[in-house]
């Protein structure tokens, strides 16, 4: 067993988020000492595991059924190729380098080869709120506060009915965004079908 190490409230949240999708395969970026990709081996033992780092040293956390890519997650180049190669993906889960750029850079990269459904997990926001740590002003949230912006393209179909809006011009997200779920220290981004919502007429249609 390698060393694994994540907050406790992490793991019922991961078995609650994703206990709706079939796992074949799952992206993990922070490989570390490879505990986390051998726990994701356990959790879904028929899924493809892939791992990205930028120490060189973790390619050797690789066995059957795991792959570790060697490489920067703000390279958007880099991520592409290594998507291209292993994706689509039905689940990913950002445990790397933690600073707001990073987890910005690789979500907006890998979330269209996410599957649909699908979910995209950051992990270790609290550093977000760490000036020391993030470069940003105390309590930005770093991608917290980026995650917080999702949940206007989650109610996308809603601007249009207000053309003066900010945005009014809703992204092709908001067909594929179904739920943004906020814990501590941790957000889901859930992809799926978001249809144009509707209402109910009377009970009879219930």
């Amino acid at each position: 067993m390698k060393y694994f190490q994540k907050f406790a409230h992490y793991l019922p949240a991961y078995r609650e988020e994703f206990a709706r999708i079939e796992v074949k395969s799952l992206l993990e970026i922070g490989v570390r000492d490879g505990g986390s990709l051998q726990y994701w081996r356990r959790q879904y033992p028929d899924a493809e595991v892939t791992g990205i780092d930028i120490d060189p040293s973790c390619i050797e956390h690789e066995e059957d059924h795991i792959r570790v890519f060697i490489g920067d997650q703000t390279d958007r180049e880099f991520l592409s190729k290594v998507a291209a190669e292993r994706g689509p993906f039905d689940v990913i889960v950002d445990d790397g380098g933690h600073k707001p750029r990073q987890q910005q850079i690789s979500f907006e990269t890998f979330w269209p080869h996410l599957r649909s459904p699908g979910c995209y997990c950051v992990e270790d926001l609290n550093m977000g709120y760490w000036v020391s740590y993030s470069g940003l002003r105390a309590f930005s949230g770093g991608f917290m506060s980026y995650a917080h912006q999702l949940t206007h393209l989650l109610n996308g179909y809603w601007h249009r009915l207000h053309p003066s809006s900010f945005w009014h011009r809703t992204p092709a997200m908001t067909h594929e965004l179904t739920k943004v779920t906020f814990r501590d220290s941790i957000v889901f981004v859930h992809k799926g079908e978001h249809r144009t919502p509707i209402t109910v007429a009377n009970e009879r249609e219930l």
